[in-house]
C-alpha cells in the first residue's frame, strides 16, 4: 500500500505576481490515454518509443506490472519518454503483480491479459481491494475468461487461469469506459470480434485508438462491434495533456479572477477528446469565461488549446445530464466544492458511478468540504448544494489518498487565503506529479 504523507498547507498565493502562465512545465500528459497507450505498445511485436507519457503513480505502477510479466521498460534520453519492448516470460498461476490504488490499471490489465492467455495474480493495496471488480469479471468469464476471485467475492486479488477467451456479445451494466475498455483490450489482445452494450456513453480514448490503429470499430446507439483487421502499432506515440489534471489549475485561475478581467492563461496541447470536457462545458454553464479550440487529431484524439478569461458572473449550476456526468466524473468533487463557494444553488443528479471510483467519493468529498466548513445534502445518489458557503477551516482535511480530493482541497484553500494540513495530501501523485512545483510557481515560492 502506498503511504502518502500529509502535506501542510502554510502558504498562500502571491496575487501580487503574474506568474500564471509560468507553470506550463508541470503540467501532466492524459493519465487515460498514457495507460491506454502503455498497454498497447506491450501489444506491438516491435518497440514503441512513447512521448510525453504521464508519469503519475498510476501510470507508474503499470509500468512496474509490465516488467515484472517480463517486458522491457527503457528510460528514454528526452524527460518523460520510455521505450517498451520484448514479450511476456513464461506463464505462472502464481506470479502476482501490485497496481497499488489504481483501479484503471488493474483492470485495464486484467483485459490484456485475459486476452493474452498470461495466468498471474492481480492485486493492489486495500484502498483498491474494497474497489468492485464483479462488473468486469462477470463479462469476461462468460467469454472464456477464467477468473477466479482469491479473497471477497468481487474484489482483488483475482488469479488469472490460462483458458480461451472467445470473444462474442456482452451486456456491460455499468456506465464505465474501464468496463468498455476492459473487454475491447481482452479482443483486441485475443485477436477476437465481439459486440458490447452498454448502458451510457462514457470516455472513448479506447475506441478512437483502436481505429486509428487500423482494426475496425463502430460505436454507436450504445452498442460497439469490433472486428480485428491490421491492426499496425506506430513506432513513435506521443500522449497530450491532461484535461482531467488541467481542471485543478484552471479552477484556481478562475476562482481568484472573478473579478480581474483583464487576466487570462492558456493551456496548449490539451486533450479536446468530447468525453473529458463535462467539467469545462459545466464551467461555461456557471458563467465562467474560456473557450476550446482544436488543431489537430492525433491517434483520433482531438488535440488543442484551452483559454481562460477572468471575470464573469459565475453561479452554481446543476448537473442532471447523464452524459455530461460521464464527461466529468473526475471532476465531480471540483464542481461540487466549486458549487459551494459560488452563489446560488446546484443539484447533481444519479452520482451512483462516484461511489466505486479510488475512493466513494460522494461521501469522501463531503466529509473533506465539512473540514472546511462547506457541506451539501445527500438524497441517494443525489446531491444538493446550497452556494455562497464561505470556507473556513475547521482541522485536518481528509482526502482517503484520493488524489482528485486533494488537489480539490488545494485549490480552495489557496483560492481562499487558507492555511491547513491535507491528510495524505501528497497523494496528487497519482495523476499530477508535478503538482506542488505548479503550486509553488503560483504562490511565489519559486523563482
Amino acid at each position: 500500500m502506498i503511504d502518502y504523507p500529509d502535506r501542510p498547507i502554510d502558504f498562500t498565493l502571491d496575487r501580487e505576481q503574474q506568474v500564471w502562465a509560468n507553470i506550463d512545465d508541470y503540467l501532466p500528459s492524459d493519465k487515460s490515454i498514457s495507460h491506454r497507450m502503455i498497454l498497447f505498445a506491450a501489444l506491438a511485436r516491435h518497440p514503441v518509443r512513447l512521448r510525453d507519457l504521464n508519469r503519475g503513480k498510476a501510470v507508474t505502477l503499470l509500468l512496474d506490472a509490465l516488467q515484472q510479466l517480463g517486458l522491457e521498460v527503457t528510460p528514454g534520453q528526452a524527460p518523460q519518454t520510455l521505450e517498451i519492448s520484448g514479450e511476456f516470460a513464461q506463464a505462472t498461476h502464481d506470479r502476482r503483480v501490485d497496481l497499488g490504488p489504481s483501479s484503471a490499471a488493474a483492470r485495464l490489465l486484467i483485459g490484456m491479459l485475459v486476452g493474452l492467455n498470461v495466468p498471474c495474480i492481480v492485486d493492489g493495496d486495500e484502498t483498491l481491494r474494497n474497489r468492485p471488480f464483479d462488473w468486469i469479471v462477470e463479462p469476461l468469464n462468460q467469454m472464456g475468461a477464467h477468473l477466479e476471485y482469491l479473497g471477497r467475492p468481487g474484489a482483488l486479488p483475482i488469479r488469472i487461469h490460462q483458458a480461451s477467451f472467445q470473444g462474442g456479445a456482452a451486456q456491460i451494466r455499468i456506465g464505465s469506459a474501464q468496463a468498455i475498455s476492459t473487454l475491447l483490450f481482452a479482443g483486441v489482445a485475443a485477436r477476437k470480434p465481439m459486440s458490447i452494450r452498454y448502458p451510457v456513453v462514457a470516455r472513448d480514448h479506447t475506441q478512437r485508438i483502436i481505429n486509428s490503429f487500423g482494426d475496425w470499430l463502430q460505436d454507436e446507439q450504445l452498442q460497439i462491434h469490433y472486428q480485428p483487421r491490421d491492426c499496425a502499432i506506430p513506432t513513435e506515440i506521443s500522449v497530450p495533456r491532461d484535461p482531467s489534471a488541467i481542471a485543478y489549475p484552471a479552477a484556481l485561475f478562475l476562482l481568484c479572477n472573478r473579478h480581474q478581467e483583464q487576466q487570462c492563461l492558456s493551456f496548449d496541447n490539451l486533450c479536446l477528446n468530447p468525453t473529458r470536457l463535462g467539467f469545462f462545458n459545466w464551467l461555461l454553464a456557471c458563467g465562467f469565461n474560456l473557450t476550446l479550440e482544436v488543431d489537430s487529431i492525433r491517434h483520433g484524439e482531438p488535440v488543442g488549446r484551452l483559454l481562460l478569461r477572468g471575470g464573469g458572473r459565475p453561479r452554481a449550476h446543476d448537473l442532471r445530464d447523464k452524459h455530461q456526468f460521464h464527461a466529468m466524473i473526475d471532476e465531480v468533487p471540483l464542481a461540487l466544492a466549486i458549487s459551494c463557494v459560488l452563489p446560488g444553488s446546484a443539484t447533481f443528479s444519479d452520482l451512483y458511478e462516484l461511489t466505486f471510483k479510488e475512493s466513494d467519493r460522494i461521501a469522501a468529498t463531503r466529509s473533506m468540504l465539512n473540514a472546511l466548513g462547506l457541506d451539501y445534502r445527500v438524497e441517494g445518489y443525489d446531491v444538493h448544494v446550497s452556494g455562497g458557503q464561505t470556507p473556513r477551516v475547521q482541522g485536518a482535511i481528509p482526502t482517503f489518498g484520493d488524489h482528485r480530493l486533494s488537489m480539490t482541497a488545494h485549490v480552495l484553500l489557496l483560492a481562499h487565503g487558507l492555511k491547513a494540513t491535507i491528510l495524505e495530501g501528497h497523494c496528487y501523485q497519482t495523476s499530477f506529479p508535478g503538482f506542488a512545483q505548479c503550486l509553488d510557481r503560483l504562490t511565489g515560492r519559486e523563482a
